[in-house]
C-alpha cells in the first residue's frame, strides 16, 4: 500500500504501537481468526443467561430489582436507541442491543446472591462436577472479564499481538463454549478452521 494511503486513511498514530505495516496485518488477520469464536460465546451467554433468569426470577426479568443500577441504566439506554430508530422494544431486541459487558458484568461480586451455584450450572450445563474440578461464579468472572477486555481490543481495533496477557485466550474461549456444550465448542472449532 502507498504510504500516502496508510498516512490518510490508517493514520501514524494507530500504526505508531507496531513495528512496521507486516505487523499491522497480521493483528487484522489474528482479529479476523477471533471474530466468529466471540461471536458464539457472545451469543450462547446472553441466550443461557436470560433463559435461566426467564424461568427463575420473572419472565419480564429486566424490569427487575435485582438488577444493579448500571445493568438498569445499560436496559434503559438500549430501549431508547431502539425507540429512537423506531424499532420494536421487543425482549429480543432488546437482549441483541445489550452489550457483552452488559452480560459479563452480571458474574461480578454484586450479583453473587443471585449467580449462585444452580444458576451458574443452569446457564453453563456442561460444567464439570465440583470433584473434576470446581468453578464458581468468580473464576466465571475472570475468565469474562479477561475474555471481554481481549474482544473490546478487537472491536476498537487496537493491538492483540505479542500481548502476552492474551497468550492463553484461545483456551480460555473454548473452555467457556464447552462449558456450555461440547457441541457449541466443536460447532465454533470447525467454523473457525473451516
Amino acid at each position: 500500500m502507498r504510504d500516502i494511503l496508510i498516512d490518510k486513511f490508517l493514520s501514524q498514530s494507530r500504526l505508531g504501537v507496531y513495528n512496521d505495516f507486516t505487523q499491522y496485518e497480521q493483528n487484522l488477520k489474528d482479529s479476523k481468526h477471533y471474530y466468529i469464536l466471540l461471536a458464539i460465546l457472545e451469543v450462547s451467554l446472553r441466550n443461557s443467561i436470560s433463559d435461566y433468569f426467564s424461568k427463575h426470577i420473572d419472565n419480564n426479568w429486566m424490569e427487575n430489582d435485582f438488577l444493579n443500577n448500571n445493568s438498569k441504566k445499560r436496559i434503559k439506554e438500549v430501549k431508547s436507541r431502539l425507540s429512537q430508530r423506531s424499532d420494536s422494544l421487543s425482549t429480543d431486541k432488546i437482549l441483541a442491543e445489550l452489550s457483552f459487558g452488559f452480560w459479563t458484568a452480571l458474574f461480578r461480586k454484586d450479583y453473587a446472591p443471585i449467580m449462585r451455584t444452580k444458576a451458574i450450572k443452569h446457564i453453563f450445563p456442561n460444567l464439570p462436577s465440583k470433584d473434576e474440578r470446581f468453578i464458581d461464579r468468580n473464576y466465571i468472572n475472570k475468565k469474562l472479564n479477561h475474555i471481554r477486555v481481549f474482544r473490546n481490543r478487537i472491536f476498537h481495533y487496537e493491538k492483540i499481538i505479542n500481548k502476552s496477557e492474551f497468550s492463553e485466550i484461545d483456551a480460555d474461549i473454548y473452555e467457556i463454549l464447552e462449558f456450555f456444550d461440547t457441541d457449541i465448542k466443536e460447532f465454533a472449532q470447525r467454523l473457525n478452521n473451516g
